[in-house]
């Protein structure tokens, strides 16, 4: 029924990542579920037939080259303007305690969609569509038969298409990649409000906030030794990178900094949250 393997060791995990027998290529073959998990890829994390950046083979000549081109233009030192003080005073009134989570979400979903779109424009409607996105991510459950039955899963991903105008990359910013934003500025307003939270440093700060993806899903594409033994071809391997721990900054987990599948949008993501945490402590002080 299923040939499917959860990692949770850092180790493991680095070295899974990194060999080249691991790809994310998602064809439908092995047991029912691994066919079923990979068919659903396939159809929801698309645009035109080609998968999101996070979903793109190792070997995606056009995955690498896009992200080496936004690891630079979401470079705060390039000099661009990437955010306004109006959108980072909200965030920072928020992180103080002011306002609700889906006002600041939708500042920031706008934030990120601005990069691919300067005329992008977020909403209610916008977020919890992304919203209902990430909780399809999490797994298979019976509310997501009704979703998928009623229309209301595929009414959330035409929308999020529309408002990205069938960019792969913004789509992903948008709808998937935007919750990591959320969920720091979550655990910052939280920090905020114990005694003496002015008095941590920057790092400090970063490190109790960020936090990589729950899993990622990868393919074994070739025998792999794993273990005292090697893991199949058409073997799912699930890498469980949050492990609930405190991260470095840069930490390795959060980004895979250093590794082929990185985040081109790490320096873009710290930048922001190092501006929201230090306008938190000054404005309104």
């Amino acid at each position: 029924m299923v040939d499917l393997l959860l990692v949770t060791d850092p180790p493991e995990i680095r070295a899974l990542n990194e060999d080249p027998g691991v790809d994310r290529k998602f064809l439908p073959r092995g047991p029912l579920v691994n066919q079923l998990i990979a068919g659903r890829i396939w159809r929801w994390f698309e645009i035109k037939g080609e998968p999101l950046p996070s979903l793109a083979p190792r070997a995606d000549k056009l995955r690498a080259s896009k992200q080496r081109e936004l690891a630079r233009a979401l470079d705060p030192a390039s000099g661009k303007t990437l955010w306004s003080g109006e959108q980072i005073s909200k965030l920072a009134s928020f992180v103080r305690g002011r306002g609700t989570n889906e006002s600041a979400a939708i500042t920031i979903q706008e934030i990120v969609g601005r990069q691919f779109d300067p005329q992008y424009r977020a909403d209610q409607e916008s977020w919890q569509a992304a919203a209902l996105i990430d909780r399809f991510r999490e797994g298979f459950s019976p509310l997501q038969i009704v979703w998928q039955i009623t229309g209301r899963l595929k009414q959330a991903f035409a929308l999020l298409i529309r408002r990205a105008k069938e960019d792969r990359w913004a789509m992903h910013g948008t709808a998937i990649g935007v919750h990591g934003i959320v969920r720091a500025i979550g655990r910052m307003r939280q920090l905020r409000a114990e005694p003496h939270a002015g008095l941590l440093s920057i790092d400090a700060v970063l490190g109790r906030c960020l936090a990589p993806p729950a899993r990622v899903p990868r393919t074994i594409e070739s025998n792999v030794p794993f273990g005292t033994g090697e893991l199949r071809p058409g073997t799912l391997a699930i890498l469980k990178l949050d492990n609930g721990e405190a991260t470095a900054p840069g930490g390795e987990a959060v980004f895979m900094a250093g590794h082929w599948n990185s985040c081109p949008a790490q320096a873009f993501v710290t930048a922001l949250l190092q501006e929201v945490w230090r306008r938190s402590l000054t404005e309104g002080a």
